[in-house]
């Protein structure tokens, strides 16, 4: 049997009783196996009441475990999810789920665990050793998930950490007995810091995450910042960040956390700005991702996705000509994105090789259709000013919305496939097929105002495709 990933959602009840491990013994299912299951997720609901004593659960619960081991022996990935309501004195509940999660645990090196209550996270589980891969969402006990994390440092090689309790991403990091991760290659942290100013009294004086090449950071937590780029400059190659405030980007710039050239390696860059303040400072907003672009000398991917109140009315600003040349894929979303931008972004990246554009971003009011001869006269003197755009860009892909306007996007991809007269590729990213169905029309109808360029556009190959 090919099934990869199971979802085993039933009432703990019905476990506690012995009622899941007499059905999983019986046939048909005492015969199944999936050798090739790779992963299950696990969530209990609260189920009936049940009447057998509170002394059998523990044999009924060893019992399940070991029909599901039967079942998926291979399976080395454990997601665990429990919201389960039970009332705040059914502690022998809550601590034989506890004992369940820990014996599912205890079957795989890979783990991802949300909980509402700390007692579902037993203190002994700290002690499952061997695990490659962690995945915490915010329960009441992420004192004993940081005991957990670091229990495992010698063989963790992947991090993700989602937390509302302040400081947690450094108190993995500083600790009163230092430690390292010698294999932990994938950090992914979105924690609410709720004290910038927070410093450990332990700082770490050494590398805490030596062979760390992808970093994802929610928010600038400053003093874990610091750390992981002062010791991380050479082994980081993909990097992405998230500025949600002025106070973010002020760090990053006041910090010298990124400097000219202070990410060399980094080839993959994502910088995410979003921003609902009143007063967004617009240099400050700049010079923040101008800093990021120059930080990163040789990188290759760039995607910036910029949303902030106050927004300048163009993403040239945040583009400078440093290092532009080493880009091959490109994406981009902006507030207000217009042809002439992404012309003029497309001539600091001559040798880009895929494009990608969120259209949901582009300006309503500065493309739409060509209706008139004065738009038509605007694309013909793009075309005579940039004669030479996107020599190597081949691929477009558009990440439509169900809800974007499907025929203007198509006329902004028709007059992008006419100004990139290489580019031999348009994809877009849904289901929706009215976008190709536009594009279609524009790019072969006679009477299109695209007639002229009829030759040219039969050539391009219109197609769905997930990216």
């Amino acid at each position: 049997m090919y099934t990869r990933h199971v979802h085993i959602n039933v009432p703990f009840t019905a476990i506690a009783d012995g009622t899941m491990a007499r059905l999983l013994n019986r046939a048909p299912y005492a015969n199944m196996c999936f050798p090739r299951c790779e992963a299950f997720w696990f969530k209990p609901t609260r189920g009936h009441p049940t009447t057998v004593d509170a002394a059998h659960w523990t044999n009924n619960i060893r019992e399940f475990v070991q029909c599901v081991h039967r079942m998926f022996p291979n399976a080395r990935m454990c997601g665990i999810s429990s919201a389960v309501s039970l009332a705040e004195n059914d502690h022998a509940v809550f601590d034989h789920i506890g004992e369940l999660f820990t014996q599912l645990i205890q079957l795989s090196t890979s783990v991802s665990y949300f909980a509402s209550s700390e007692h579902l996270f037993p203190a002994r589980l700290v002690h499952t050793l061997g695990l490659t891969s962690i995945a915490y969402t915010e329960c009441a006990s992420s004192a004993l998930f940081v005991c957990l994390i670091r229990a495992n440092h010698a063989t963790l090689q992947e991090l993700h950490i989602e937390a509302t309790q302040p400081n947690v991403l450094a108190h993995i990091v500083a600790h009163p007995t230092p430690i390292s991760f010698p294999y932990l290659s994938v950090l992914d942290a979105e924690c609410l810091d709720f004290n910038p100013d927070f410093v450990p009294t332990y700082a770490p004086t050494h590398a805490p995450f030596p062979r760390l090449c992808s970093l994802t950071l929610h928010h600038p937590y400053p003093f874990t910042t610091r750390a992981l780029f002062a010791h991380n400059k050479s082994t980081l190659h993909r990097v992405s960040l998230h500025i949600q405030s002025t106070h973010d980007a002020l760090f990053y710039v006041q910090s010298k956390v990124v400097d000219k050239h202070s990410l060399p390696q980094v080839t993959q860059l994502d910088i995410r700005v979003t921003c609902n303040e009143s007063v967004w400072d617009k240099y400050v907003g700049r010079t923040t991702v101008a800093a990021f672009v120059e930080c990163a000398p040789r990188v290759q991917h760039l995607q910036l996705n910029i949303d902030c109140v106050g927004l300048e009315p163009s993403v040239r600003g945040y583009i400078t000509h440093t290092t532009m040349a080493n880009i091959r894929y490109l994406k981009i979303g902006h507030t207000a994105l217009s042809i002439s931008d992404v012309v003029q972004v497309l001539e600091r990246v001559p040798n880009v090789v895929q494009l990608g554009i969120d259209p949901q971003t582009i300006d309503p009011t500065t493309h739409t259709r060509i209706q008139d001869t004065q738009s038509l006269d605007h694309l013909h003197s793009l075309i005579r000013t940039y004669p030479h755009l996107g020599k190597r860009l081949n691929h477009i892909v558009f990440g439509l919305a169900t809800c974007a306007d499907m025929e203007g996007s198509a006329h902004f991809a028709i007059q992008l496939a006419i100004l990139c007269r290489h580019t031999t590729r348009i994809r877009w990213s849904t289901h929706s097929s009215l976008f190709v169905d536009h594009c279609t029309r524009l790019s072969h109808a006679s009477e299109s105002p695209y007639a002229a360029y009829t030759h040219q556009l039969r050539t391009l190959d219109w197609k769905k495709n997930i990216l």
